[in-house]
Protein backbone atom coordinates (compact mmCIF):
# COMPACT_ATOMS: atom_id res chain seq x y z
CA UNK A 1 0.00 0.00 0.00
CA UNK A 2 0.81 3.60 -0.70
CA UNK A 3 1.58 5.24 2.75
CA UNK A 4 3.51 8.72 1.68
CA UNK A 5 3.92 11.12 -1.00
CA UNK A 6 7.35 9.35 -1.48
CA UNK A 7 5.32 6.23 -1.99
CA UNK A 8 3.85 8.02 -4.70
CA UNK A 9 6.23 9.85 -6.20
CA UNK A 10 8.35 6.48 -6.24
CA UNK A 11 6.28 4.15 -7.84
CA UNK A 12 5.99 6.62 -10.47
CA UNK A 13 9.51 7.28 -11.42
CA UNK A 14 9.62 3.28 -11.13
CA UNK A 15 7.01 3.04 -13.69
CA UNK A 16 8.90 5.32 -16.13
CA UNK A 17 7.45 8.79 -15.62
CA UNK A 18 10.65 11.09 -14.93
CA UNK A 19 8.98 14.21 -15.21
CA UNK A 20 7.79 16.09 -11.38
CA UNK A 21 4.28 15.24 -11.25
CA UNK A 22 1.56 18.13 -12.15
CA UNK A 23 0.06 16.98 -8.64
CA UNK A 24 0.43 14.42 -5.78
CA UNK A 25 -2.21 14.17 -2.86
CA UNK A 26 -2.20 11.60 -0.38
CA UNK A 27 -2.43 9.13 1.69
CA UNK A 28 -5.69 10.90 2.52
CA UNK A 29 -6.53 10.49 6.14
CA UNK A 30 -9.27 8.58 6.19
CA UNK A 31 -9.62 6.49 2.83
CA UNK A 32 -5.94 6.02 2.74
CA UNK A 33 -5.78 6.49 -1.28
CA UNK A 34 -3.83 8.54 -3.16
CA UNK A 35 -3.73 10.42 -6.30
CA UNK A 36 -1.02 11.81 -8.85
CA UNK A 37 -1.48 13.46 -11.93
CA UNK A 38 1.22 13.49 -14.52
CA UNK A 39 1.46 15.54 -18.22
CA UNK A 40 3.88 14.89 -21.01
CA UNK A 41 3.74 17.38 -24.28
CA UNK A 42 5.72 15.12 -26.63
CA UNK A 43 5.83 11.13 -27.23
CA UNK A 44 8.39 8.82 -25.75
CA UNK A 45 8.92 5.72 -27.76
CA UNK A 46 10.37 3.70 -24.99
CA UNK A 47 8.96 0.59 -23.23
CA UNK A 48 8.77 1.46 -20.03
CA UNK A 49 7.71 -1.34 -17.70
CA UNK A 50 4.73 -0.13 -14.67
CA UNK A 51 5.28 -1.24 -11.11
CA UNK A 52 2.94 -3.03 -9.12
CA UNK A 53 0.68 -1.53 -6.25
CA UNK A 54 0.43 -4.29 -3.63
CA UNK A 55 -2.24 -3.38 -1.54
CA UNK A 56 -4.26 -0.66 -3.65
CA UNK A 57 -6.48 -0.48 -7.46
CA UNK A 58 -5.00 1.77 -9.69
CA UNK A 59 -8.01 3.39 -11.37
CA UNK A 60 -6.31 5.18 -14.47
CA UNK A 61 -8.12 7.95 -15.96
CA UNK A 62 -7.09 9.70 -19.52
CA UNK A 63 -7.70 13.46 -19.47
CA UNK A 64 -6.63 13.95 -23.03
CA UNK A 65 -6.38 11.62 -25.67
CA UNK A 66 -3.04 9.20 -26.06
CA UNK A 67 -1.48 7.01 -28.38
CA UNK A 68 -0.21 4.03 -26.41
CA UNK A 69 0.78 0.08 -26.41
CA UNK A 70 0.10 -1.49 -22.74
CA UNK A 71 0.53 -5.00 -21.97
CA UNK A 72 -0.73 -6.74 -19.11
CA UNK A 73 2.57 -9.48 -18.44
CA UNK A 74 3.01 -10.65 -21.39
CA UNK A 75 -0.68 -9.81 -22.88
CA UNK A 76 -1.42 -6.89 -24.51
CA UNK A 77 -3.88 -4.95 -23.32
CA UNK A 78 -4.34 -2.27 -25.70
CA UNK A 79 -2.70 -0.87 -28.95
CA UNK A 80 -3.82 2.58 -30.31
CA UNK A 81 -6.02 5.73 -29.67
CA UNK A 82 -7.28 5.73 -26.12
CA UNK A 83 -9.60 8.64 -26.22
CA UNK A 84 -10.10 11.30 -23.55
CA UNK A 85 -12.02 10.74 -20.56
CA UNK A 86 -11.37 6.70 -20.07
CA UNK A 87 -10.58 5.19 -17.76
CA UNK A 88 -8.88 1.73 -16.85
CA UNK A 89 -8.98 -0.41 -13.41
CA UNK A 90 -5.66 -1.89 -12.77
CA UNK A 91 -5.65 -5.16 -10.15
CA UNK A 92 -3.01 -4.82 -6.98
CA UNK A 93 -0.61 -7.03 -8.42
CA UNK A 94 -0.51 -6.61 -12.12
CA UNK A 95 2.78 -5.44 -13.52
CA UNK A 96 3.41 -4.96 -17.12
CA UNK A 97 4.64 -2.63 -19.88
CA UNK A 98 3.61 0.59 -22.46
CA UNK A 99 5.01 2.94 -24.55
CA UNK A 100 3.76 6.57 -24.94
CA UNK A 101 3.23 7.48 -28.42
CA UNK A 102 1.55 10.88 -27.73
CA UNK A 103 1.38 13.70 -25.75
CA UNK A 104 -0.62 12.75 -22.33
CA UNK A 105 -2.78 14.00 -19.32
CA UNK A 106 -3.08 10.76 -17.04
CA UNK A 107 -4.67 11.37 -13.70
CA UNK A 108 -3.94 7.65 -11.37
CA UNK A 109 -5.81 7.09 -8.39
CA UNK A 110 -4.65 4.26 -5.99
CA UNK A 111 -7.76 2.85 -3.98
CA UNK A 112 -6.57 0.26 -1.17
CA UNK A 113 -7.90 -3.14 -1.54
CA UNK A 114 -9.06 -2.53 2.53
CA UNK A 115 -11.13 0.22 1.59
CA UNK A 116 -13.38 -1.49 -0.90
CA UNK A 117 -13.40 -4.46 0.88
CA UNK A 118 -15.01 -2.96 3.82
CA UNK A 119 -17.62 -0.50 1.63
CA UNK A 120 -18.76 -4.18 0.04
CA UNK A 121 -18.59 -5.60 2.99
CA UNK A 122 -21.45 -2.88 4.39
CA UNK A 123 -24.26 -4.53 1.64
CA UNK A 124 -26.46 -6.71 2.69
CA UNK A 125 -25.81 -8.98 -0.25
CA UNK A 126 -23.04 -11.67 -1.16
CA UNK A 127 -22.00 -9.33 -4.53
CA UNK A 128 -18.55 -9.65 -4.97
CA UNK A 129 -16.07 -7.01 -3.63
CA UNK A 130 -13.63 -7.34 -6.78
CA UNK A 131 -13.39 -4.46 -9.18
CA UNK A 132 -13.24 -4.87 -12.61
CA UNK A 133 -12.45 -2.42 -15.57
CA UNK A 134 -10.03 -4.19 -18.15
CA UNK A 135 -10.54 -2.08 -21.04
CA UNK A 136 -10.81 1.78 -20.94
CA UNK A 137 -14.89 2.78 -20.47
CA UNK A 138 -16.24 6.17 -20.28
CA UNK A 139 -18.34 7.09 -17.39
CA UNK A 140 -19.91 10.49 -16.61
CA UNK A 141 -20.07 9.57 -12.74
CA UNK A 142 -16.02 8.50 -12.56
CA UNK A 143 -15.23 11.73 -14.64
CA UNK A 144 -17.17 14.01 -12.45
CA UNK A 145 -15.63 13.13 -9.22
CA UNK A 146 -12.54 12.81 -10.14
CA UNK A 147 -12.35 16.70 -11.82
CA UNK A 148 -13.95 17.61 -8.74
CA UNK A 149 -11.09 15.70 -6.77
CA UNK A 150 -8.82 17.23 -8.99
CA UNK A 151 -10.19 20.65 -7.51
CA UNK A 152 -11.38 20.48 -3.98
CA UNK A 153 -8.57 23.63 -3.37
CA UNK A 154 -10.77 25.68 -5.15
CA UNK A 155 -13.94 23.80 -3.49
CA UNK A 156 -13.04 23.04 -0.02
CA UNK A 157 -10.14 25.44 0.63
CA UNK A 158 -8.77 24.44 4.00
CA UNK A 159 -10.81 21.36 4.25
CA UNK A 160 -9.68 20.49 0.79
CA UNK A 161 -7.90 16.75 2.12
CA UNK A 162 -11.62 16.66 3.68
CA UNK A 163 -13.62 17.05 0.74
CA UNK A 164 -11.18 14.39 -1.57
CA UNK A 165 -11.66 11.60 0.99
CA UNK A 166 -15.41 12.00 0.57
CA UNK A 167 -15.36 12.11 -3.09
CA UNK A 168 -13.40 8.92 -3.03
CA UNK A 169 -16.13 6.87 -0.75
CA UNK A 170 -18.34 7.95 -3.03
CA UNK A 171 -16.04 6.94 -6.08
CA UNK A 172 -16.09 2.97 -4.71
CA UNK A 173 -18.94 2.77 -3.52
CA UNK A 174 -20.38 3.62 -7.28
CA UNK A 175 -17.41 1.01 -8.70
CA UNK A 176 -18.14 -1.23 -5.95
CA UNK A 177 -22.04 -1.00 -8.14
CA UNK A 178 -20.75 -0.87 -11.66
CA UNK A 179 -17.68 -2.34 -12.08
CA UNK A 180 -17.39 -4.82 -10.01
CA UNK A 181 -16.41 -9.42 -10.92
CA UNK A 182 -19.83 -11.63 -10.53
CA UNK A 183 -18.93 -13.68 -7.17
CA UNK A 184 -20.51 -16.98 -8.67
CA UNK A 185 -19.22 -19.37 -11.44
CA UNK A 186 -20.51 -18.30 -14.47
CA UNK A 187 -24.08 -20.56 -15.28
CA UNK A 188 -24.02 -23.24 -18.15
CA UNK A 189 -26.23 -20.46 -20.27
CA UNK A 190 -23.81 -17.84 -19.74
CA UNK A 191 -22.02 -16.46 -22.85
CA UNK A 192 -18.80 -17.53 -22.98
CA UNK A 193 -16.69 -20.18 -25.48
CA UNK A 194 -17.99 -21.29 -28.24
CA UNK A 195 -21.09 -18.63 -28.23
CA UNK A 196 -19.47 -15.97 -27.29
CA UNK A 197 -16.82 -16.58 -30.69
CA UNK A 198 -19.85 -17.02 -32.88
CA UNK A 199 -21.30 -13.90 -31.63
CA UNK A 200 -18.07 -12.06 -32.14
CA UNK A 201 -17.68 -13.51 -35.63
CA UNK A 202 -20.97 -12.36 -36.33
CA UNK A 203 -20.57 -8.78 -35.34
CA UNK A 204 -17.12 -8.55 -36.94
CA UNK A 205 -18.43 -9.85 -40.56
CA UNK A 206 -21.41 -7.37 -39.81
CA UNK A 207 -19.20 -4.34 -39.04
CA UNK A 208 -20.70 -1.57 -41.68
CA UNK A 209 -24.58 -3.00 -40.87
CA UNK A 210 -26.66 -2.37 -38.24
CA UNK A 211 -26.48 -5.45 -36.16
CA UNK A 212 -29.88 -5.60 -33.21
CA UNK A 213 -29.57 -7.63 -29.83
CA UNK A 214 -32.50 -9.39 -30.88
CA UNK A 215 -30.12 -10.96 -33.76
CA UNK A 216 -27.21 -11.61 -31.63
CA UNK A 217 -29.56 -12.86 -28.49
CA UNK A 218 -31.00 -15.11 -31.49
CA UNK A 219 -27.75 -16.66 -32.05
CA UNK A 220 -27.10 -17.68 -28.02
CA UNK A 221 -30.53 -18.71 -27.69
CA UNK A 222 -31.22 -15.96 -25.25
CA UNK A 223 -33.90 -13.45 -24.41
CA UNK A 224 -32.15 -9.73 -25.56
CA UNK A 225 -31.64 -8.70 -21.82
CA UNK A 226 -29.90 -11.75 -20.54
CA UNK A 227 -28.10 -11.67 -23.81
CA UNK A 228 -26.83 -7.96 -22.95
CA UNK A 229 -26.01 -8.63 -19.27
CA UNK A 230 -23.60 -11.86 -19.92
CA UNK A 231 -21.95 -9.61 -22.74
CA UNK A 232 -21.35 -6.93 -20.98
CA UNK A 233 -20.29 -9.46 -18.25
CA UNK A 234 -17.85 -11.12 -21.08
CA UNK A 235 -16.75 -8.32 -23.23
CA UNK A 236 -16.78 -5.00 -20.68
CA UNK A 237 -19.04 -3.18 -22.80
CA UNK A 238 -22.36 -3.29 -23.85
CA UNK A 239 -23.32 -5.12 -27.36
CA UNK A 240 -23.95 -1.36 -29.11
CA UNK A 241 -21.27 -0.12 -27.44
CA UNK A 242 -18.42 -2.72 -28.68
CA UNK A 243 -19.88 -2.64 -31.92
CA UNK A 244 -19.49 0.93 -32.63
CA UNK A 245 -15.69 0.67 -30.96
CA UNK A 246 -14.91 -1.83 -33.86
CA UNK A 247 -16.23 0.36 -36.71
CA UNK A 248 -14.48 3.18 -34.77
CA UNK A 249 -11.58 1.47 -34.94
CA UNK A 250 -12.14 0.45 -38.75
CA UNK A 251 -12.51 4.20 -39.61
CA UNK A 252 -9.44 5.26 -37.48
CA UNK A 253 -7.43 2.55 -39.54
CA UNK A 254 -8.37 4.10 -42.63
CA UNK A 255 -7.94 7.58 -41.86
CA UNK A 256 -4.14 6.75 -41.49
CA UNK A 257 -3.68 4.34 -44.31
CA UNK A 258 -6.38 5.37 -47.01
CA UNK A 259 -6.81 8.97 -48.88
CA UNK A 260 -10.22 8.23 -49.45
CA UNK A 261 -12.86 11.15 -48.48
CA UNK A 262 -14.18 11.34 -44.83
CA UNK A 263 -17.17 11.10 -45.97
CA UNK A 264 -16.33 7.61 -48.26
CA UNK A 265 -15.06 6.04 -44.99
CA UNK A 266 -17.66 7.16 -42.74
CA UNK A 267 -20.49 4.86 -45.10
CA UNK A 268 -18.03 2.12 -45.43
CA UNK A 269 -17.74 1.67 -42.06
CA UNK A 270 -21.40 1.83 -41.73
CA UNK A 271 -22.24 5.81 -40.36
CA UNK A 272 -25.65 7.25 -41.68
CA UNK A 273 -23.78 10.45 -42.70
CA UNK A 274 -20.27 12.44 -42.38
CA UNK A 275 -21.87 14.35 -39.77
CA UNK A 276 -22.84 11.09 -37.21
CA UNK A 277 -19.45 9.80 -38.32
CA UNK A 278 -17.48 12.81 -36.53
CA UNK A 279 -19.81 12.94 -33.68
CA UNK A 280 -18.90 9.49 -32.84
CA UNK A 281 -15.40 9.82 -33.77
CA UNK A 282 -15.16 12.98 -31.45
CA UNK A 283 -16.70 11.59 -28.87
CA UNK A 284 -14.20 8.68 -28.76
CA UNK A 285 -11.15 10.26 -29.78
CA UNK A 286 -10.79 14.05 -28.80
CA UNK A 287 -11.44 15.28 -32.20
CA UNK A 288 -12.46 15.26 -35.70
CA UNK A 289 -11.65 12.80 -38.63
CA UNK A 290 -10.57 15.11 -40.52
CA UNK A 291 -7.90 16.54 -37.43
CA UNK A 292 -7.26 12.83 -36.81
CA UNK A 293 -5.80 13.07 -40.06
CA UNK A 294 -3.90 16.04 -40.13
CA UNK A 295 -2.01 15.41 -36.93
CA UNK A 296 -1.48 12.06 -37.92
CA UNK A 297 0.18 13.10 -41.27
CA UNK A 298 2.16 16.53 -39.81
CA UNK A 299 3.32 13.99 -37.27
CA UNK A 300 4.69 11.30 -39.64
Amino acid sequence: MIKSTEDLRRWFLQSGVASPLDLCIGPLPRSKAALGRWSSGHAEHVVRSMSPHPGSYRLSLMLSPLEARIWAGNKPVWGGMIAANRFRISPPGECGQWTQMSACDIVNIFIPVELVDHLGGLRDDAASNKLVANVFVQDRIVLDLVHKMLNTAALAGQLAQEACDGLITVLVCYLLEHYTQPNSVPERSGLGGSRLRSVLRHIAQSSAESVSNAELAALCGMSEAHFSREFRRAVGLPPHQYMMKLRLERACAALLSEQARVLDIAQECGFTNASHFSRAFSSQYGMSPTIFRQQHRTAT
